[in-house]
């Protein structure tokens, strides 16, 4: 009876170091995930929802079926996001839920929140977010994917370096290009374009410049500037375009006339050149 007795004390010690926090044949799973709208803890995401480049993404999960030893648990997450290509949104976001319990916390379940900051740019399609999950206790790993969706217009791929949409604007604040591009002496040219194809280096790095020449109608160059700006960087997620804009003050002396504006741009890592072609008109 004693041996009876010693076996019953040392199975009640096992089980209180060692208890599951499911219903036996109940494995680890990542449940009750959730897209946020706007912020954490929001409401969730209305069916059909397209999120744009920019946008913070909240998510949030619970987990079952984790194993407590001596009271405490101890679970590992990561996290990726990627683009339809099987791209890396962000590095790998990582963390970890270690808690001890009491006997109040018997219906407890573990919540993760992440929140991504989408990339600026990205085409619309579907994404993907990748969620492993461990539980170092039971020694054991799950696995989920939630897919969300990125809306907007689809982004230029042209077959090699070029400039896009060249057209001119009255004033920044303006959406549209204008119809017949004319200025009066005084005011100032706004031309907007966007630069896609150019190459990419080692870790996304890109590196573009561009200038301008205005021709007359014979097709004279009366005035050019080689280097007007440039833009480079090398970002976690790759640029596809890039937006450029270029300004001319119109000056007292400038004759009423047409002209037209050569746009040239190159690309530095690939070592390329592309240019544009625009005309307007300089009214008294």
């Amino acid at each position: 009876m004693r041996k009876l007795w010693l076996w019953i004390a040392a199975a009640a010690v096992v089980c209180a170091q060692e208890k599951p926090a499911a219903p036996a044949g109940a494995g680890l799973a990542i449940a009750r995930e959730v897209l946020h709208q706007k912020q954490e803890d929001g409401p969730a995401i209305a069916a059909g929802y397209e999120y744009f480049s920019g946008e913070l993404l909240y998510l949030s999960f619970r987990v079952t079926g984790f194993r407590v030893v001596k009271d405490s648990v101890d679970l590992r997450w990561q996290i990726v996001a990627v683009d339809p290509e099987g791209l890396l949104l962000a590095p790998p976001s990582n963390g970890a839920v270690k808690e001890e319990l009491s006997v109040n916390d018997k219906d407890w379940l573990p919540k993760v929140q992440f929140t991504l900051p989408l990339p600026a740019q990205l085409a619309p399609g579907e994404y993907k977010l990748k969620i492993q999950l461990a539980d170092e206790n039971a020694k054991a790993s799950v696995n989920k994917e939630l897919a969300f969706r990125v809306g907007g217009r689809p982004l230029p791929r042209p077959e090699k370096f070029s400039v896009l949409n060249l057209a001119f604007f009255k004033d920044d604040a303006e959406r549209q290009p204008m119809a017949e591009p004319a200025y009066k002496v005084g005011e100032v040219l706004l031309a907007k374009f966007q630069l896609a194809g150019f190459q990419l280096g080692e870790k996304n790095r890109f590196e573009v410049s561009y200038g301008l020449a205005v021709l007359g109608a014979s097709g004279k160059v009366l005035y050019s500037q080689e280097n007007a700006a440039g833009d480079d960087g090398a970002p976690f997620y790759p640029r596809r375009m890039l937006n450029g804009a270029l300004t001319l003050n119109l000056t007292p002396g400038v004759q009423a006339a047409k002209y037209t504006l050569v746009v040239k741009a190159r690309d530095k890592v690939g070592q390329t050149e592309a240019e544009a072609r625009a005309d307007f008109e300089v009214v008294p």
